[in-house]
């Protein structure tokens, strides 16, 4: 049985493990044979007949596998040799990848233009990372910062002018879950800052939809041009006793048909004084 290259200028045997000493290079020209130009897209193919192969493991069969160097001193003068890449890919995308059960879709490819393209499927991920920091982005013109992605940990880490963007065709533009689901932090400005129809939109189960703190100024400014400043939605309870438990300090709306206005619905605003059970609790009424 024919064993595989042993050195530079051997020919390769397929089914063998092939060395050498040089680089190997594949390179598409146009020859003699083929007029009218190169005959395909692409200058190399590898997959499995009818994309099935038996194998004696359970495992499926992947159609490249590409391995680096590692990092390694040389004790010499070279010093120490930074580790390789597995794949480098340029073009107009660099890399594109599609999940099974995904059809090639040669228009989005040219209107990417990205170092890396991924396209999934209904259940299937476009780009998955994970690590430290899952996936990991710079604008371009930002240097990169090795302390911020260690201290970060992140599912997506991004900086630049802007950190992270998004924008939602028929829902939200960022979605964030966790202890807190958003979090924002700003030196010298706003941790937040949101515009639209309604600026922010928050809803709590187990804690309030919105808290708010400063150990310097005001946990809430709020300000407005044409309307009131604030909005109490009112509960409709007759008075603060209908509450299950209040806390000293807060401002309440309520609204009850008024017996001695015919059953029309009147809204009054009270203040607690003492919190606690409705035993203990005291309410002030304002309005």
């Amino acid at each position: 049985m024919a064993s595989g290259a042993d050195e530079s200028g051997d020919d390769m045997v397929v089914g063998r493990t092939n060395t050498s000493e040089d680089r190997t290079l594949l390179l598409a020209i146009n020859g003699e044979n083929a007029p009218d130009g190169y005959g395909e897209d692409f200058v190399l193919n590898v997959s499995t007949d009818g994309d099935k192969v038996l194998v004696s493991t359970p495992r499926g069969v992947d159609g490249i596998h590409a391995k680096g160097t590692v990092s390694f001193p040389t004790g010499g003068a070279i010093g120490t040799i930074p580790a390789g890449n597995g794949v480098i890919a340029q073009g107009l995308n660099g890399a594109v990848g599609y999940v099974h059960g995904s059809a090639r879709d040669r228009t989005l490819e040219n209107s990417v233009g990205a170092g890396l393209l991924g396209v999934g499927g209904t259940a299937a991920a476009g780009v998955f990372g994970t690590g430290v920091n899952g996936v990991v982005g710079y604008e371009q013109a930002t240097s990169r910062d090795l302390a911020f992605e260690a201290a970060q940990r992140a599912g997506v880490l991004g900086r630049g002018e802007t950190g992270v963007s998004g924008d939602g065709a028929n829902g939200a533009g960022v979605f964030g879950r966790g202890l807190p689901g958003v979090q924002g932090q700003s030196d010298a400005g706003a941790g937040v800052l949101a515009t639209g129809q309604t600026g922010v939109v928050a809803s709590g189960n187990d804690g309030p939809g919105v808290l708010a703190s400063s150990s310097t100024e005001q946990a809430g400014v709020l300000k407005s041009a044409r309307m009131a400043q604030l909005w109490l939605v009112p509960i409709r309870i007759e008075d603060p006793r209908s509450l299950d438990r209040s806390n000293a300090g807060e401002l309440l709306a309520t609204v009850w048909a008024d017996r001695e206005e015919r059953g029309i619905d009147i809204t009054s605003l009270w203040f607690c004084k003492v919190g606690g059970d409705p035993q203990q609790a005291n309410w002030v009424k304002l309005a």
